[in-house]
């Protein structure tokens, strides 16, 4: 109020325009790692990647929040929420990603100590891509693809068929 409307009128247009500013904001796209530049480098068209990211992160916000509502133990739980905080970010480069150091070593333990015969060896697997792939990422400069994404999407959905598992079957998975 103290500055007038006419700061608030030059605030929003910036912001209608903030879509054709993102690349001076971020030019190195292949040094992100999440959905909003996983479907900018791979989608020539600006506003079909723009939709894509709005669809892709609602659905991981819906595994997450179902992951998070399940019976899956506090570690396994955790682990994807902090994998959808990364895919979910609209601006996440290569040193962010240290928020996933938790979701490694909590992923880790689960399959090594607590899993029992829960344990599938898909979520081995894509646990060690995703730790290994982001050494890989600037190759996504000349392929456009950032493999991280779908292998941190991937470990999102093995929890949700945890989850949906343990909700049948009617077990406290890492509970033990």
């Amino acid at each position: 109020m103290y500055y007038g409307p006419d700061s608030l009128r030059t605030w929003i247009q910036t912001l209608s325009r903030l879509p054709s500013l993102l690349r001076l904001l971020e030019p190195k796209l292949y040094q992100t790692h999440c959905l909003r530049t996983f479907w900018t480098m791979l989608v020539r068209w600006p506003h079909l990647a723009l939709a894509l990211y709005i669809v892709t992160a609602l659905l991981v916000l819906a595994l997450a929040a179902r992951c998070w509502q399940s019976a899956l133990s506090l570690p396994l739980r955790f682990s994807a929420l902090l994998l959808a905080t990364v895919l979910v970010a609209p601006h996440l480069t290569v040193y962010d990603l240290v928020i996933l150091a938790p979701a490694f070593l909590l992923l880790s333990n689960w399959i090594a100590i607590e899993s029992g015969d829960a344990t599938t060896p898909q979520l081995k697997l894509l646990l060690y891509l995703a730790y290994a792939l982001p050494l890989l990422g600037p190759l996504a400069r000349w392929t456009h693809l950032q493999l991280t994404v779908p292998v941190m999407l991937a470990i999102v959905y093995v929890v949700f068929q945890l989850g949906e598992g343990s909700k049948q079957s009617g077990d406290n998975i890492g509970e033990r």
